[in-house]
């Protein structure tokens, strides 16, 4: 967690700093990232930046909060999936929530190559990012529960474990797609997407 120095910042000085260290582990992964470049970019002081965090690692994990946060705010309330009501609108509005979840990467310009970057540079990742990945529970808890409410999301089994399951599925999904993205077709990455909702709905389906 970021030091109370770095939570005093005014939010400009703060998207600064995050947004120089952002491109940089995206880039470079979090072993290679050079924290005198993150330094150089944000236009601080190497002093003022250890009084804003621990080390990188604190930084590193900082970006991947503030990056899984901006996603997870897209999906905000689940109550349009709660009044869908039957198994097909459910699933219509999961649909929906997955195309708002695309426009909001492609929204910036960099933003879906950034969050890329970031979800390779998981896999050397320090100590910690699985608690700030953490934060994709509950909204994915309360999603399966409308669910299952719908009558489209099985119940025969334990609710964590289905949560499990299904970040999991997501998760490997996510690194695949983020490390062979360049070697999509231009239509085979969108193609691809669009059978991503059925590999879930049969995870999730019923029996």
């Amino acid at each position: 967690m970021p030091r109370p120095r770095f939570e005093r910042l005014d939010a400009p000085k703060q998207g600064t700093i995050l947004d120089a260290a952002e491109e940089e582990f995206a880039a470079h992964g979090f072993a290679r990232a050079s924290y005198n470049r993150i330094i150089e970019r944000s236009g601080v002081s190497k002093g003022a930046m250890y009084y804003y965090f621990d080390d990188k690692a604190d930084l590193y994990l900082t970006v991947v909060r503030r990056t899984l946060t901006g996603v997870l705010e897209v999906f905000g309330d689940m109550g349009e999936v709660d009044e869908a009501g039957d198994p097909e609108a459910f699933w219509r509005a999961c649909g929906a929530l997955m195309e708002r979840t695309m426009g909001y990467l492609d929204a910036q310009p960099g933003r879906a190559e950034r969050v890329r970057g970031l979800v390779r540079s998981l896999a050397e990742a320090p100590p910690g990012v699985r608690e700030v990945m953490g934060l994709a529970e509950a909204p994915t808890r309360r999603l399966l529960e409308a669910g299952q409410r719908a009558g489209a999301v099985r119940d025969d089994l334990p609710m964590g474990l289905l949560v499990a399951m299904v970040l999991g599925l997501g998760e490997a999904i996510d690194t695949w797609m983020a490390t062979h993205w360049e070697q999509l077709p231009a239509d085979g990455a969108a193609a691809l997407e669009g059978e991503l909702m059925g590999v879930f709905q049969r995870l999730c389906a019923p029996r």
